[in-house]
């Protein structure tokens, strides 16, 4: 997937760089387990998506308003996973970050 699928290669250099943060800072327990979950959801919502679409083409090659519409959805179900994730991110990281600039 990481070959054909240019979102999950952005989603991988974002997971390595939220979890070198995570080495670098020395983020609790809790924390890197809610940072992995964020990040796994996103990984998971991009291959369903990856793999429905796949479906899809394959059930209904010609392409349909439905077909288009269940596409567009699944890309926004990644959207929310991936906005989701930047959130929690953010909040974990904040208060680590605002400790080197104050």
């Amino acid at each position: 997937m990481l070959k054909t699928e240019q979102n999950a290669r952005i989603h991988l250099i974002f997971a390595i760089l939220v979890a070198s943060f995570a080495y670098v800072f020395s983020i609790s327990r809790i924390e890197a387990v809610v940072l992995f979950i964020a990040v796994i959801l996103v990984f998971a919502m991009e291959i369903t998506n990856t793999a429905i679409e796949k479906l899809l083409d394959i059930v209904n090659p010609e392409s349909s308003k439905t077909v288009e519409f269940i596409k567009d959805a699944m890309a926004g179900a990644v959207l929310v996973a991936a906005i989701i994730a930047l959130v929690v991110t953010v909040l974990i990281f904040m208060p680590y970050f605002n400790k080197l600039v104050i």
